[in-house]
């Protein structure tokens, strides 16, 4: 783990953090360079756009093993970017076929198509992350979908809820911004390819062939037009990976008020000695979901950043390539992280029943005001009722006595015991429930197979 100001700690040591760094690291990223230029030699070969006898030995230099990278790494400082010195490179190494690498295209190419190979790449891997955390919110939500809690309004006692209720509300959200990311990225999925300012002039009449030959190579999708200045995709997939991140966060914050000691319902999984205090050894820390919530917070601008890159003059902009690039790998580097994190938290997931049950009676019945004002609203009316129940409310609050002797003491009556039954409460949320494990249990025809709740 790096110690470095600059280190997002517990995240860096996740599982999807370091596959998505490795991905997005200068190995990662040179090898997708090498992918899109072999690539394209073995299609131009193939079309007979460059000599068929020339594929062979520029494939074989396409392999990092081949590279300087020390020389490399100085080129590209001085060039601006690394293509041009990798393109060099791979000429040299190829012999009398390097005059045909690198033919008809441009370095924006090489790095835009490179660099939806990545997303792809890390992105898929965490989508599917992502769908096991759907099944494990499932099982845990039908597991507990009648156990009683406090529903929270501003941080204060609303109406008793259920704790599958309270999951179902995480999962409906996770799900809903997974296939929204899914979405996202198949839209990105595209190719670039139409060399200096995307019209393929260099390879006259043989240019759109060899865009759709190479789109079918690298499985991706042919634009209808080249998108070197249009960056709308990138835009919408940094804005969903965002989002996704932010309803892992959503639950990491409300698992986080859970863990606190005044409530103490839920705690993340014990480990020794994670979450421990360096002065106060009596504390368990929710060091997972202070982690979760850190990645969100750190790429809510990213979406932002990226709407300034569709800002590009003309048919090939300035100073936008870098900071897109560098924004969008940041963020998915995050989000991978973070899946990581959230799938180990809600595996591990410690839920105390018995202590959210206690915090149900902790306000001595005023739980079920709303419950006891919709009875009384049938028989005397709304404004009257809550009249009443305001009354109540303070004698209970001051007194400390329970909700059915302070309403005897204020309105002379008894209060009919069903009206405070919890399964009544919550019956409605039932239906909400199932509707949420439907919904992420069955997909469309192009969608993934049902989730398991066994």
């Amino acid at each position: 783990m790096s110690l470095a100001s600059t280190a997002p700690g517990l995240l860096t040591q996740t599982t999807g953090y370091r596959r998505a760094s490795s991905i997005f690291g200068e190995a990662g990223t040179i090898d997708a360079y090498l992918c899109v230029e072999a690539a394209l030699a073995e299609v131009e070969g193939e079309l007979g756009v460059i000599p068929r006898e020339a594929v062979a030995p520029i494939v074989a230099a396409c392999r990092r093993e081949n590279l300087d990278l020390d020389a490399l790494r100085e080129a590209a400082a001085i060039v601006g970017y690394p293509i041009v010195p990798l393109v060099a490179m791979l000429a040299g190494r190829a012999g009398e076929s390097g005059q045909w690498v690198h033919f008809g295209t441009t370095t924006q190419d090489v790095m835009d198509t490179a660099q939806v190979l990545q997303l792809r790449e890390v992105l898929t891997i965490t989508l599917a992350d992502t769908a096991r955390i759907e099944r494990l919110l499932a099982k845990l939500c039908d597991l507990h979908r009648r156990t009683p809690m406090v529903g929270r309004s501003k941080l204060q006692h609303g109406v008793p809820i259920s704790f599958g209720y309270k999951i179902a509300v995480w999962l409906d959200q996770i799900f809903r911004t997974r296939i929204g990311l899914t979405r996202a990225l198949e839209e990105a999925s595209v190719l670039q390819f139409g060399g200096a300012v995307g019209t393929l002039a260099s390879l006259r009449a043989d240019g759109m062939a060899v865009r759709r030959r190479l789109a079918e190579r690298l499985s991706l999708v042919e634009p209808d037009i080249s998108w070197h200045a249009s960056r709308d995709r990138m835009v919408a997939l940094a804005g969903a990976v965002a989002a996704l991140l932010a309803a892992l966060a959503k639950v990491a914050v409300d698992v986080a008020h859970l863990m606190s000691t005044e409530v103490g319902e839920v705690r993340e999984p014990a480990a020794a000695g994670r979450g421990s205090s360096s002065t106060m050894p009596q504390k368990r820390n929710p060091v997972i979901c202070e982690a979760i919530i850190e990645a969100a917070r750190s790429v809510q601008h990213v979406p932002g950043v990226l709407f300034g890159t569709m800002l590009q003059e003309h048919e090939r902009g300035i100073g936008h390539g870098y900071r897109e690039r560098a924004a969008l790998s940041d963020a998915v580097q995050h989000l991978s992280g973070a899946v990581s994190l959230a799938e180990e938290m809600l595996a591990g997931l410690e839920v105390d029943a018995g202590r959210m049950d206690q915090n149900l009676k902790l306000t001595n019945g005023l739980i079920h005001t709303e419950a006891m004002m919709i009875h009384l609203s049938d028989r005397i009316g709304r404004i009257e009722a809550h009249r009443v129940l305001h009354e109540v409310s303070h004698r209970v609050s001051q007194t400390g006595t329970d909700l059915g002797t302070a309403f005897r003491e204020v309105a002379g009556a008894e209060l009919p015991d069903r009206v405070l039954d919890f399964h009544s409460q919550v019956e409605a949320a039932q239906q909400m429930i199932d509707r949420v494990l439907e919904t992420v249990s069955f997909r469309g025809p192009k969608a993934e197979p049902a989730l398991a709740l066994d």
